[in-house]
């Protein structure tokens, strides 16, 4: 065997092309070394240590035994062949996987964040913002409680500004953020991960409306002389005081409205593909409306699964992959991408939602699914789910 360069050897057995002998003078390199340690040389150090390997080699053995002991040499290799290849490629699983857990471990949980929008366009950051007052506007004071609640405090009877025209505010929340307002008549509604809710600076005199884009929890306060109004792109809802959750995210494809307390009547909007003829529904505490491509269905809520993001957990029972995975898109404002057609898996189990990724995707483990971690520059990242 002539002496080898030292790169071309490390790429062919890379590449699964090099001789018997050749692999048992790259085994003798390999396994001189500590097994933590491998992973930190640079490709020019192993070039330079092959090259010693080789020299050794040629001291060790003199020409007159070299046809007698390179059989043994080469039955040697390959025996720590095998051993050897098993060594570098566990040594490179750990290494990919120590990257992907420091890549999910990167993908924080939600909080806290919000943007206040008011009627003259002003934004206010709410998470940036100290507590106590926060703005003036119509008559009422805007003002951020020690727990990080946004309170609308007003003595006015209705919205309508001097100029007798209604003004209304918007609170929004960003993917991995979340947050709690209590509405000028006293209502409390919690705002799920990318979500907003647009309403007046104060109610109308004979009702109350407000509208939904994406998810949120309200305990309404009771007025039976102003019924409450809930709008999303889908539908109207009216309650008169009562607790409810709405999920009306534009990447979902039904709009979910379960009562946990008191009745709330449901209208869908005549523009909705499949209700040429809508009909009205009335809920009653643990049901919930399903309102999608098939019209509109009355079913029996799993109360713990809906509430779960608001009690700070994620909980699944017999829940899709894709609907677990755009919940953790929005929780960990992180984009979810498919190798593939998205895999028809159900799963059951719970976690906090205070965990990062990681251990978010580690209740997933069982799954005939695999997870990886991708960088795309600055703090973005993606999962990618394949097969």
């Amino acid at each position: 065997m002539k002496e080898p360069n030292a790169k071309e050897i490390l790429n062919r057995y890379l590449e699964g092309k090099c001789t018997e002998e050749e692999a048992a003078l790259l085994e003798s390199w390999h396994l001189s070394y500590p097994l933590d340690a491998v992973e930190d040389i640079d490709f020019d150090e192993q070039t330079k240590d092959l090259d010693k390997v080789w020299a050794a080699l040629q001291e060790q053995e003199p020409v007159v035994k070299r046809a007698r002991l390179w059989p043994k040499l080469a039955a040697a290799a390959a025996v720590t062949l095998v051993a050897g290849i098993g060594v570098f490629f566990y040594l490179q699983k750990i290494k990919a996987e120590k990257e992907q857990i420091r890549l999910a471990s990167g993908l924080l949980p939600g909080k806290d964040d919000a943007v206040l929008t008011l009627s003259n366009g002003q934004k206010i950051i709410l998470n940036e913002t100290a507590n106590g007052q926060v703005a003036q506007q119509s008559g009422i004071t805007i003002t951020k409680a020690a727990d990080g609640t946004i309170i609308y405090n007003s003595n006015v009877s209705n919205g309508k500004s001097q100029g007798g025209k209604m003004e209304y505010n918007t609170i929004a929340t960003p993917r991995g953020g979340k947050y709690q307002l209590n509405l000028p008549d006293g209502t409390k509604v919690w705002l799920n991960a990318a979500s907003s809710l647009k309403f007046p600076v104060n109610f109308a005199a004979n009702e109350r409306r407000v509208e939904l884009n994406g998810e949120a929890y309200f305990e309404v306060s009771k007025n039976k002389q102003r019924p409450f109004h809930v709008k999303t792109t889908e539908q109207d809802l009216e309650v008169l005081g009562t607790q409810f959750n709405i999920n009306a995210f534009k990447d979902e494809v039904e709009t979910r409205t379960t009562l946990l307390e008191g009745a709330v009547k449901i209208l869908p909007f005549n523009y909705h593909s499949n209700l040429a003829n809508p009909v009205e529904a009335i809920l009653k505490p643990g049901q919930q409306a399903v309102l999608g491509s098939q019209g509109l269905n009355i079913v029996k809520a799993d109360v713990g699964e809906v509430m779960s993001w608001k009690n700070g957990m994620f909980q699944f029972n017999d829940t899709e992959l894709s609907s677990i995975m755009r919940q953790a898109s929005r929780w960990y404002d992180v984009d979810v991408v498919y190798e593939g057609k998205i895999p028809a898996i159900r799963f059951s189990g719970e976690v906090s939602r205070s965990v990062n990724a990681a251990a978010f995707l580690d209740m997933l483990k069982y799954l005939d699914v695999k997870f990886s971690i991708e960088s795309l520059g600055g703090n973005k990242r993606r999962i990618v789910v394949s097969r």
